[in-house]
C-alpha cells in the first residue's frame, strides 16, 4: 500500500543526545529514515562521522532556526548547514522561526523580511540540491494560513514543512491546507496533540485525520519525506518510536 516515505525525527531524544544510541532506538523500533532535529555542526561531527553513525539508516532531512532580524551570520550559518545536508545525503532542511510578537500579529515587513531571508536560503539549497522548507508554527510569525499565503507570495523556490498538529491547533484543517499547497510541499511532519501536550499518533484529542492526510498525499504521489516528529512523550523515546510505527502499521504502511 505504501507509496509515502517515511522518517523518524531525533528531537525526542535531545539536541546533544548520544547519537549513536538514539539512532540505534530508532532503527530497533522498526524506522529505517532519520529526521536529524537542530543537532549543531559542532555536535554532529563531520559528514564522514554522520554517515558512518547513521549505518543503513537513511538521512531524510535536517532541521534549523532563523530568526528574526534578518542577518548576514543568520544567512551563512543556515547555508554551511544546506551544504551540511546536501553532504551527508539529506534531500530536505526544515527550518522555524522567528518567535511571534506577544501582544499583535506580525506586521507584513516582517513577513517580508522573513520570508526574504528564507527564500534565500532555499536558492542557496536549490544549487546544492536540497529543498529547503519553512515550518509553520504555533507562537512563531507564519502560524495562520493567511500568514502561510503571504509568504508563499513572496517566495518561489521556498517550499512548506506542513505539521498536522500545529495547523490543527490554530484551528485550520490539515487535510485541507495539504490539498491547498500540495504544489509548495517540501516534506510533513506528523504528531497528535491531547491533555495539553504532544502525543503519538491516534493518541490525540483534537480530531486529526490521520489516515486521511496521508491518503491525500498518496493521491498527489508525494515524493517528499513524512517525518514523524514526536517532539515529547510520557514514556522513553524508544517506546514512543515504536507506538507510532505500530500507528502507521495498523494503517497499512510500511516504513
Amino acid at each position: 500500500m505504501s507509496t509515502l516515505n517515511f522518517a523518524y525525527s531525533t528531537i525526542n531524544w535531545g539536541d546533544t543526545c548520544h547519537l549513536p544510541t538514539t539512532f540505534d532506538e530508532i532503527r530497533s523500533t522498526g524506522w529505517t529514515a532519520v529526521e536529524l532535529f537542530a543537532h549543531s555542526l559542532e555536535w554532529m561531527g563531520t559528514p564522514t562521522r554522520i554517515k558512518s553513525l547513521l549505518g543503513d539508516l537513511k538521512p531524510a532531512t535536517l532541521f534549523g532556526t532563523v530568526d528574526l532580524p534578518a542577518s548576514e551570520r543568520q544567512l551563512t550559518i543556515a547555508k554551511n548547514r544546506i551544504d551540511y545536508c546536501a553532504e551527508i545525503g539529506a534531500s530536505a532542511y526544515g527550518i522555524v522561526g522567528a518567535g511571534r510578537p506577544r501582544s499583535r500579529p506580525p506586521t507584513d515587513a516582517e513577513i517580508r523580511e522573513l520570508s526574504e531571508m528564507c527564500e534565500e536560503m532555499a536558492k542557496h539549497g536549490a544549487s546544492v540540491g536540497v529543498k529547503v522548507a519553512y515550518h509553520p508554527h504555533t507562537r512563531c510569525t507564519i502560524q495562520y494560513e493567511h500568514e502561510i499565503d503571504r509568504m508563499l507570495e513572496l517566495t518561489q523556490h521556498l517550499t512548506l514543512c506542513l505539521d498536522v498538529s500545529h495547523v490543527a491547533l490554530v484551528g485550520e484543517d490539515p487535510l485541507v491546507q495539504l490539498r491547498k499547497y500540495a504544489g509548495r510541499l517540501g516534506y510533513i511532519h506528523l504528531k497528535d496533540w491531547g491533555r495539553g501536550d504532544f502525543l503519538e499518533l491516534g493518541r490525540g484529542d483534537i480530531g486529526i485525520d490521520f489516515a486521511g492526510c496521508l491518503r491525500e498525499l498518496q493521491a498527489q504521489k508525494f515524493s517528499g519525506w513524512v517525518v514523524i516528529e514526536q517532539s515529547t512523550s510520557e514514556v522513553s523515546a524508544r517506546h514512543s518510536a515504536e507506538i507510532n510505527a505500530k500507528f502507521l502499521g495498523r494503517l497499512g504502511y510500511t516504513l
